[in-house]
């Protein structure tokens, strides 16, 4: 559900004497100008996994939720396990050391569910996860045998869909699909300011909302058979599948031109029943909060 995060201090009048007392950290990094043996920003350290930097100016705290759940009660650094509500409750609880951190302006936030398919999550990339509001992924890294991932940038947000089971090396198929806030106001506009607010069902309930409308965003068709489809519909699929035709072929058409194409593509969609996999893959994202939110 809830993973990465990143709160910013403007003001780190508490946070600076907290994260410099010897007595709260094991190790604390900070610069050190060897010629004149000035102490310099920033300074550096850990709470679990997360990350505490102090700045000149300010200073923020970043990492994983589901992560450090994870690293703090089972001793694993891992997130391909379920994060309940009661566990995010937890860990924000165990946060409330660091002065003010539950209270203070979240900047990125990541909301991301793992679902268990009947087939691997690799195969489901390659094969029916095409694009975005017909656009093409921005990135689309192998991991070194440790699955493959499509990313699709916005200005205020990021798209990713992965193979969450060769990651870890899983004896069964998950796929991840997250959404990473990179400006507030995405959050903000459900009522998300604060690690505070994400022990909130109804604004949970709320993110997951936006989260889903994302995930309608994409366009995820099944396989398509060649010989069960007639030949004039079969070419306009295959071709209304390629992202270049939309981000270059029709690039300069008039929106009225674009919306038909579009029209036409789900009417295509729909007549053939190619929106199997789309529906399942939402299914078990809608179970999956499902159990997350009240358990």
């Amino acid at each position: 559900m809830i993973d990465f995060v990143r709160v910013f201090y403007r003001d780190k009048s508490e946070l600076e004497p907290y994260v410099d007392c010897g007595e709260n950290f094991n190790e604390i990094l900070k610069v050190l100008e060897s010629n004149s043996g000035e102490i310099r920003y920033p300074f550096r350290t850990r709470i679990g996994i997360m990350d505490i930097v102090v700045t000149l100016r300010g200073g923020y705290v970043k990492n994983s939720l589901h992560k450090l759940y994870n690293f703090v009660y089972n001793k694993e650094n891992k997130n391909h396990n379920d994060f309940e509500y009661e566990k995010l409750c937890e860990t924000i609880q165990y946060l409330s050391q660091v002065p003010r951190l539950t209270q203070t302006s979240l900047t990125n936030l990541e909301f991301g569910l793992n679902i268990k398919v009947d087939r691997p999550a690799e195969e489901i990339l390659e094969k029916n996860i095409l694009m975005h509001n017909y656009n093409n992924y921005n990135h689309n890294p192998k991991f070194r045998g440790k699955g493959v991932l499509k990313q699709y940038d916005h200005t205020n947000y990021v798209i990713k869909v992965y193979d969450k089971a060769k990651q870890y090396r899983l004896p069964y198929h998950v796929l991840r699909f997250e959404v990473k806030f990179t400006r507030r106001r995405g959050f903000n506009k459900v009522g998300i300011y604060n690690l505070d607010d994400l022990k909130n069902k109804e604004k949970l309930k709320e993110l997951f909302r936006v989260y889903l409308m994302r995930f309608d965003e994409m366009l995820i068709i099944d396989s398509v058979p060649e010989e069960s489809i007639e030949l004039e519909d079969y070419q306009k699929l295959s071709k209304f599948k390629n992202p270049f035709y939309w981000e270059v072929d029709i690039k300069d058409k008039s929106g009225t031109y674009r919306m038909r194409r579009r029209k036409e593509f789900n009417a295509l969609i729909e007549k053939y029943k190619l929106n199997s996999t789309k529906a399942e893959i939402r299914r078990l994202l809608v179970e999956k909060f499902n159990y997350l939110i009240n358990n």
